[in-house]
């Protein structure tokens, strides 16, 4: 995740890296990490991640419990 978010433009998208498709109070961005998702927003120079989950299904879960953006 580090190499993917601090070596290559973070705002740059592809096919793991993209904006998010609806407006979200935590973040602008996902990174995809085989079930990792990281979201992510940029400020100047600088990432901040905000939230780092797991995919189940159709389903996020941070900190053990089911996530909605």
């Amino acid at each position: 995740m580090k190499t993917q978010l601090q070596d290559d433009d973070a705002m740059q998208e592809n096919r793991n890296r993209f904006r998010l498709r609806r407006p979200s109070e935590f973040a602008d961005f996902e990174l995809r990490a085989r079930d990792l998702r990281v979201f992510y927003r940029v400020a100047q120079d600088q990432v901040q991640v905000a939230l780092i989950g797991r995919k189940r299904g159709n389903a996020l879960i941070v900190e053990g419990r089911r996530f909605v953006l």
